[in-house]
């Protein structure tokens, strides 16, 4: 229930921080290699500023969930960025909320797995974006259909081995909007 609930109440937010977001140019297949490098910062920025927050707050990630908080995403686009020449971007730099709570970090959580769901469409169509034709190896859009789909039913399957409260839902979709602004930001 709690993953229905973070779907639908963060929706909007959603929709709003994907509007700025340069993939759309992978899906309509004309990103030039100048937008893929700014898009690649961007996520940089927004999953190692989310990643750190969580390592800084790992005691308070339920056991089941410890392994999704991990440094991966930012790696794997560390590396693409280091692959392109690019420098790698400063975290953000915003108001981290007080009192974080277990629900607030797995919000957090549920909005970085669930981008990867959202990145199997954009790999599916990098092949045809003739102006990155030239990378041969993507780190971070290159995670095959399975380990991806994997990954999640795992991360949802962690989640719902409890029972939430209205009042852990209400943090959880608090900490949902929250990681949807850094993406925001980033963008």
């Amino acid at each position: 229930m709690i993953l229905k609930q973070l779907k639908t109440r963060t929706a909007t937010l959603h929709k709003e921080t994907e509007e700025n977001n340069l993939a759309k140019y992978i899906l309509d297949h004309s990103i030039t290699i100048e937008q893929y490098q700014s898009l690649l910062a961007q996520n940089y920025k927004a999953y190692v500023t989310l990643s750190e927050l969580s390592e800084k707050h790992m005691k308070l990630i339920d056991d089941d969930l410890k392994t999704f908080a991990d440094a991966q995403k930012s790696e794997a686009l560390k590396r693409d960025l280091k692959q392109l020449n690019v420098a790698i971007p400063e975290k953000i730099n915003l108001e981290i909320p007080e009192n974080l709570s277990p629900c607030f970090l797995l919000g957090m959580l549920y909005v970085a797995e669930g981008s990867m769901m959202g990145g199997l469409l954009i790999r599916k169509n990098l092949e045809a974006c003739t102006n990155l034709k030239c990378i041969e190896t993507h780190h971070f859009f290159g995670k095959s259909a399975p380990e991806v789909l994997n990954r999640w039913k795992s991360f949802t399957e962690a989640v719902e081995t409890k029972t939430y409260t209205d009042a852990e839902i209400d943090e959880a979709v608090s900490g949902a909007n929250f990681a949807f602004s850094v993406f925001k930001q980033s963008y």
